[in-house]
């Protein structure tokens, strides 16, 4: 299947002509010459294989016989954080689909047996325990210990929280999940959990290339949220809105319900009335787009049509194909909320919405590169002070824990990361 998949993406592999914007902000985008980096990987390692042109021209060598997939192709092929981030730039000029490419790549090298150790044993854990780190001693449901949250399918809800698996090993995460559900419930919203039968979504075995994997787990999630009976499913982490919304479509089957991130329910509350911010905050906040709730959480495009060619030298698509360019994420609402509440100054980063650099949390890389992990996220970690934040606000979980525990041992003060809804929390004056 993968390699059917690349030989698919041939064309827009050909259309790679090296111009190296896959590395850079566009210069129209561009608003300060020491963060104009775009592509972690080629900023640590500055060598061309590591950027999304290289994996284009890997995939396409491989196609041709001019390589055959070995170990070390595979090193550089996963370093990355599978952020889509060359994908829309590429854009800026061409419709190609990079981002697509890179995963297909990815799986190929998957099942050529080229997979990389730890991320098989994250994939096996996802199977077996329904969690990327394994069976653990803290049960999914835990962390609404006295809330008095619904359980389906035991109870009824119109609208399930879906807590994701970060909760279950980080204490942050945990208390955000658990604010999220006290900000539901103050508003009256009808809400349930799934408790200790919720599982992961799967997306770490499609960052990893592990397609059978996340096929597998994306389908049975969707026919057991088919069981729940409920009309909206809501989270808090922007990794998993993006498998729900983008990936899930793709490989397995959409979700009947309708999903929401946590700043978009959080938003409607507070414009209908049922959730006031009355309680200011003063804070100096910047905001960093988690890519799964940005760029990578628009909804694939289905297409029928026929690839053309024009003057024995060009391929055009009739009728033409839309691709998303990842402008159509969630990027109003964490933005809206953070202007509703009182006291706080919200300063932009220099890179932000579709061109936000990855805080080098996804893609299988802080398992396998530390590195390059730690790399990407003290750089954004330098943006932000660079515009005189105080605090680091994002909008998932991944994001929060890497961009706060990669901090620790530097020898300036760390800079403060929250969640927008601990923000929020505080200023709708709840208490715990």
């Amino acid at each position: 299947m993968a390699l059917k998949d690349l030989h698919i993406l041939r064309d827009d592999m050909e259309k790679c002509f090296r111009c190296s914007l896959c590395k850079m902000v566009p210069l129209p985008a561009a608003k300060d010459s020491r963060f104009t980096d775009a592509c972690p990987a080629s900023r640590v390692y500055h060598f061309h294989g590591y950027s999304t042109s290289g994996k284009q021209i890997m995939a396409l060598s491989l196609l041709d016989g001019r390589i055959k997939p070995d170990r070390r192709i595979a090193e550089i092929v996963f370093a990355c954080t599978a952020c889509g981030y060359g994908d829309v730039a590429c854009k800026f000029i061409m419709d190609a689909e990079r981002h697509k490419v890179n995963i297909a790549l990815r799986e190929y090298l998957v099942d050529e047996g080229f997979g990389l150790a730890e991320h098989h044993a994250l994939c096996e854990n996802l199977l077996r325990h329904g969690h990327p780190d394994g069976q653990g001693e803290t049960p999914y449901g835990a962390w609404a210990h006295g809330l008095g949250l619904k359980v389906l399918p035991h109870q009824n809800a119109e609208v399930l929280l879906f807590a994701g698996c970060m909760q279950r090993n980080d204490i942050r995460a945990a208390q955000t999940t658990r604010r999220f559900a006290q900000l539901l419930l103050h508003a009256g919203v009808d809400v349930g959990i799934a408790g200790d039968s919720e599982q992961c979504c799967g997306l770490p075995a499609y960052w990893t290339g592990h397609r059978d994997v996340f096929t597998r787990i994306a389908n049975d999630t969707v026919t057991r949220f088919q069981g729940l009976g409920v009309r909206t499913i809501v989270t808090a982490s922007g990794s998993c809105l993006g498998a729900f919304r983008s990936k899930y479509p793709e490989y397995g089957r959409g979700l009947d319900a309708e999903v929401l991130h946590s700043t978009e329910i959080l938003c409607r509350l507070v414009e209908q009335g049922r959730l006031r911010l009355t309680r200011p905050v003063r804070a100096k906040v910047t905001y960093h787009d988690p890519c799964y709730l940005g760029r990578q959480s628009e909804a694939p495009n289905p297409w029928n049509g026929e690839e053309r060619l024009a003057l024995g030298c060009m391929n055009y698509t009739d009728p033409p194909k839309q691709v998303n360019r990842g402008v159509d994420g969630v990027y109003d609402p964490p933005r809206q909320l953070l202007s509703a509440i009182d006291g706080v100054q919200f300063v932009e980063m220099y890179r932000i919405r579709e061109y936000a650099f990855c805080c080098g949390a996804g893609g299988g890389v802080p398992r396998a590169y530390p590195v390059l992990a730690r790399s990407a996220a003290m750089h954004r970690i330098e943006e932000a002070r660079a515009v005189g934040a105080e605090v680091l606000v994002t909008a998932c979980p991944h994001c929060e824990n890497h961009l706060s525990c990669m901090q620790d041992g530097v020898n300036s003060r760390p800079l403060p990361v929250m969640d927008i809804v601990d923000l929020v929390y505080e200023a709708a004056g709840l208490r715990e």
